[in-house]
């Protein structure tokens, strides 16, 4: 078992950005909140984009008798997200439960996938990456640890399981920062654990 002492690092080359600035992440946990709290105030985002089970660490898809317990969790999580100047997207992943999120997010943009468009940029968020011929600049999603971060052509496809990414909207620029030592553990998503 870990315990999440550790604090986000966050380059001061972030900190400096004019932005505006869009923060992608993915899969969170419960034990993982606080550390994602941390990273918003210290990069302050403009926009947060959550590709979805965003308390994954109860499973819900296969553990439907925890709703009462996602809830909660859930709640606490988006309650602590929206008292910050952000607009935050919340795509719905197989752990989610979207009427939930519906009714707990007062100011969020919920959705199960498809184009967005901030800041005259083009992303497609689903929470599963997907082959598709949709336009887009950027493809977020989550999930799965396949596939990685890559780029093809002019589309540049971003995994939010695998780090937090921190796009400046104004130049493109992307930056990558860990995610706490030991998520995958709380996510059930090391060598010999199912989880997806």
């Amino acid at each position: 078992m870990y315990l999440f002492i550790n604090k986000p690092y966050i380059p001061e080359d972030i900190k400096n950005e004019k932005g505006p600035l869009l923060m992608h992440i993915s899969d969170t946990t419960e034990e993982s909140f606080k550390y994602v709290i941390q990273a918003i105030q210290n990069i302050n985002p403009q926009y947060l984009v959550h590709t979805g089970d965003i308390v994954d660490n109860i499973k819900l898809e296969t553990n439907k008798h925890y709703l009462g317990l996602y809830k909660k969790s859930l709640k606490k999580f988006i309650n602590s997200i929206e008292i910050y100047d952000l607009t935050p997207y919340y795509v719905i992943g197989n752990h989610d439960d979207i009427d939930s999120v519906r009714k707990l997010s007062s100011k969020g943009i919920i959705l199960e996938k498809g184009v967005i468009e901030i800041e005259g940029r083009f992303f497609y968020l689903s929470h599963k990456h997907e082959e598709t011929n949709t336009k887009a600049d950027y493809f977020l999603y989550g999930h799965s640890f396949f596939p990685p971060h890559y780029e093809e052509g002019n589309k540049i496809g971003l995994n939010g399981l695998l780090n937090i990414n921190v796009i400046v909207l104004s130049t493109g620029k992307i930056y990558q920062i860990e995610y706490p030592m030991g998520i995958n553990y709380y996510r059930k998503m090391e060598r010999g654990s199912i989880g997806l």
